[in-house]
């Protein structure tokens, strides 16, 4: 591990920008060093920190572009955490540490539950991309949205034959554990306007749809573009 953690190459300035501070100490045997401890990283900010002097490691699946600035964030906030023993007279800062991460929630959308108008037009409603292509997943070629039941409603993509259904229920997330894993809230920005947020579980992807019931058309795209243009059916963890 010794040998693994050194640092074997040279890195100041290799990965560009001004503020890369942490990517300047040198890298090993897939390993970055960083200027507490050593990591292995992931895109999009999937961490693992290990710090031998406290003999802690910190898991992190974020979802951000940022990621020096994730790492500012734990060297300020964590780091001095991690002392022999608890810190003191911090009862107040902790009250209000708890009571904010019992109320974290991925935000959902701010539209409405349903068409202003009610199913009518909607339900059944095939899509074509805006423009005749997707840019941000060019095989993406189709959508179509039904209304179900018990008041939920499914997008379903089509991509160059794979069929991926995105369903919700209200506008909160509604987790479907299929083949892939997605949770997806949607809602009406008026009478002809869906939004949908389609949050691939295993991945730190989220892509978002929009569909005009004007013309028949919809867009796609990344909040996060994922490094190579996978198909979305293979937007998931490896399996066995």
């Amino acid at each position: 591990m010794e040998r693994a953690t050194r640092a074997h190459i040279d890195t100041a300035g290799a990965m560009g920008g001004d503020d890369r501070s942490d990517w300047d100490q040198g890298y090993g045997y897939q390993f970055w060093r960083g200027r507490h401890g050593f990591r292995g990283d992931g895109a999009y900010g999937q961490y693992c920190l290990v710090l031998p002097e406290h003999d802690a490691v910190i898991a992190a699946t974020s979802a951000t572009a940022e990621m020096q600035r994730y790492l500012e964030l734990v060297w300020r906030h964590l780091l001095p955490a991690f002392g022999d023993a608890p810190l003191t007279g911090r009862d107040a800062e902790d009250a209000a540490l708890r009571e904010r991460l019992e109320h974290l929630a991925l935000p959902a959308t701010d539209g409405a539950p349903a068409p202003a108008g009610g199913t009518g037009d909607w339900s059944g409603a095939a899509f074509t991309p805006e423009g005749g292509l997707c840019a941000g997943q060019p095989k993406l070629t189709a959508a179509e949205l039904t209304a179900d039941d018990d008041g939920g409603w499914t997008l379903t993509l089509d991509e160059d034959g794979h069929r991926l259904a995105a369903r919700w229920t209200g506008t909160d997330w509604t987790v479907t554990e299929g083949r892939v894993p997605v949770a997806v809230t949607g809602g009406w920005d008026g009478p002809d306007a869906l939004t949908a947020d389609i949050a691939f579980l295993e991945t730190p992807h989220r892509l978002r749809v929009t569909c005009s019931l004007t013309d028949r058309t919809f867009r796609a795209h990344w909040l996060t573009t994922p490094l190579v243009p996978w198909p979305l059916r293979a937007l998931r963890a490896p399996r066995g």
